[in-house]
């Protein structure tokens, strides 16, 4: 009787290999649709979050008595930024103290999730 050496690959081995081969394929498609709308949502409330950054820091660079800091909610006259996001902001006077407003912009932006807006707040004083 003679050993004969058996090299190569049954159909068995390939059947196995193409079925693990499947799975994963298939898993790593389920998983793509949630990683890029994760990223969309992650991208959206960083330009959400720059957007009212940049016009608190333009408020605050304006003089006291402007139009833009007057008592009572305003609306960015660029609307909608960027295609998808809203930019309006709130100021209150006398608001924790006399002599101070309080200023919320808020950047809204459609999107599936629950996080669809970013709310900034700072005080400016008249003493500045």
């Amino acid at each position: 009787m003679t050993l004969r050496s058996e090299k190569g690959i049954s159909l068995v081995e390939i059947m196995i290999a193409i079925l693990i081969f499947g799975i994963g394929i298939s898993a790593a498609i389920r998983v793509l649709p949630v990683s890029n709308e994760a990223t969309t949502r992650s991208r959206n409330l960083t330009i959400a979050t720059n957007l009212a950054q940049q016009k608190i820091e333009e408020l605050m660079g304006a003089p006291y008595n402007s139009a833009g800091l007057a008592a009572g909610s305003h609306a960015d006259s660029d609307n909608p930024l960027e295609r998808i996001f809203t930019r309006t902001w709130r100021v209150t006077n006398n608001d924790p103290l006399n002599d101070m407003k309080r200023v919320e912009v808020t950047v809204e932006f459609v999107t599936r999730s629950e996080d669809d807006a970013v709310t900034l707040t700072t005080f400016i004083t008249s003493r500045r």
